[in-house]
């Protein structure tokens, strides 16, 4: 290769005198800054670009890099127990949801007026005598998904919190990117942030993205700490998690068996 080929080429100019480099020679110096014992101040002396940017390519080169094979994935794929082995039965399954009171007659409503309309909170008691306050306007996704939570369904928890001001497109974002999952799929997403006392659930209702909030007010998420490639869970102790139960501190009582003498 040949000096001319290695420089820094330059594919245009602003009126600003801001200057576009050309992608390829851009990742050939990066890749040239990787090496061992290579300065990267008198490489971007020789190539007449500013070290500072120079070392900002790098820091985005290898923000962009994927993880290695070794490293954990950044969801933890739940599978939950079938309807033989749950605890509750069909009748005992339904959830009661209380939500703000509107117009029966749909064709009352303002044409104008869009799916999520009113952002109110909604309460919701499960079964097992779990109360959730969800922040979500659409009442037709807030039945579905507590219906979901109650079904058999794949759920995957992302074992990181987040940036919580990411909102659907970027979460849909990242469970393409970081579990190479289609976002579309029948499944739910659960994110938490730093603090442990908010959740998002992000699941896909065949006719768009649907994002619920939950937020706990004196307590604080548990996520699962197990270090299994798939964590199979109960309906129940999803439900646990979601009301801050720390599901790996639940011991189970041992059933002992006894033989009646004589």
């Amino acid at each position: 290769m040949s000096d001319d080929d290695q420089k820094l080429r330059v594919r245009l100019v602003g009126r600003n005198g801001r200057r576009r480099y050309e992608a390829a020679s851009k990742e050939r110096l990066v890749a040239a800054c990787l090496e061992p014992g290579v300065s990267v101040s008198r490489l971007a002396l020789e190539h007449g670009v500013n070290a500072n940017l120079l070392r900002k390519w790098i820091k985005k080169h290898s923000a962009t890099r994927s993880l290695p094979p070794s490293s954990r994935p950044a969801f933890i794929p739940v599978q939950l127990e079938g309807k033989s082995e749950r605890d509750l039965s069909r009748k005992d399954s339904v959830a009661t949801v209380d939500l703000p009171a509107y117009d029966e007659v749909r064709g009352s409503e303002p044409k104008g007026t869009p799916a999520f309309c009113s952002p109110a909170k909604v309460s919701v008691s499960l079964p097992n005598g779990v109360k959730l306050a969800l922040e979500c306007g659409d009442v037709d996704a807030l039945t579905a998904i507590i219906g979901a939570l109650g079904d058999d369904l794949q759920v995957y928890l992302h074992r990181e919190p987040i940036d919580f001001r990411a909102g659907i497109n970027s979460l849909a974002v990242l469970v393409q990117e970081t579990m190479a999952l289609d976002p579309f799929t029948p499944a739910v997403f659960a994110f938490c942030n730093r603090r442990c006392d908010r959740m998002k659930l992000l699941f896909f209702d065949r006719s768009g993205f649907v994002l619920v909030l939950k937020r706990l007010t004196e307590d604080r998420f548990r996520w699962p700490r197990r270090q299994e490639a798939i964590v199979t869970l109960t309906t129940e102790q999803l439900h646990w998690i979601l009301d801050g139960i720390d599901i790996d501190a639940m011991v189970r009582h041992p059933v002992r068996q006894y033989q009646v003498a004589g």
